[in-house]
């Protein structure tokens, strides 16, 4: 039997070794980069980062399949098989992402995690603000929506886990068992010293044992 039942994989640097909406940006010809470095680093509020970014790069339907395409060519090599692993064993996994719902969605579907279980930023250019107002678009927003998945399904917070690399992720730590820091793509300082536990190789494999406890 798992040490845990719910594990939640941040997507842009955990699963992927790429930032989405920098990829987004560069596609359009913007460099939101340091934007979303000290969004990450916890330099900036979130939401004010969000605003910024989203309204420089205006992204449409075919910049969302163009990026759903870059997270699958740069996933990290074992996550399918990760995921298909913990499956297996019972464990629910969900991804919780900043990122954009109509790019991260797909890329989560090729890994075997299905929308339904993707918590990401929706996005519809006719109504922003349900964008900006969106928990994930904002730095406390990845407890709240773990915190609400666990009590729908039941699952208390001592068997629930969530790995990311960025402050975020961390301030999730409140809602579940165990925080797992992820480094194999960025180290950020904070979620180094912080995490519970700290994966530094360019893989996932290294969550295996530890969902077994």
């Amino acid at each position: 039997m798992p040490a845990y039942d719910l594990v939640f994989f941040d997507c842009d640097s955990t699963l992927s070794t790429i930032e989405g909406i920098d990829e987004l940006a560069m596609r359009a010809g913007v460099n939101v980069k340091a934007l979303t470095d000290a969004a990450m680093a916890g330099e900036l509020p979130l939401a004010d980062v969000y605003r910024k970014r989203l309204e420089l790069i205006n992204p449409t339907s075919a910049d969302f399949a163009w990026l759903a395409q870059r997270y699958a060519e740069t996933a990290l090599p074992d996550t399918a098989e990760v995921i298909g692993q913990l499956q297996n064993m019972g464990v629910a996994c969900h991804v919780i992402s900043g990122g954009l719902f109509p790019g991260v969605a797909p890329f989560a579907e090729t890994l075997g995690i299905q929308p339904q279980h993707v918590h990401a930023v929706p996005y519809d250019p006719a109504n922003p603000e349900a964008t900006f107002q969106h928990p994930l678009a904002r730095n406390g927003g990845k407890p709240e929506i773990v915190a609400a998945v666990g009590a729908t399904l039941g699952i208390p917070q001592a068997r629930r886990l969530l790995i990311g690399d960025g402050v975020s992720d961390l301030e999730a730590r409140s809602a579940v068992g165990i925080f797992v820091g992820f480094g194999g793509v960025v180290t950020r300082q904070e979620v180094l010293e912080k995490a519970d536990v700290f994966l530094n190789k360019p893989h996932l494999g290294g969550l295996i044992p530890i969902v077994q406890g």
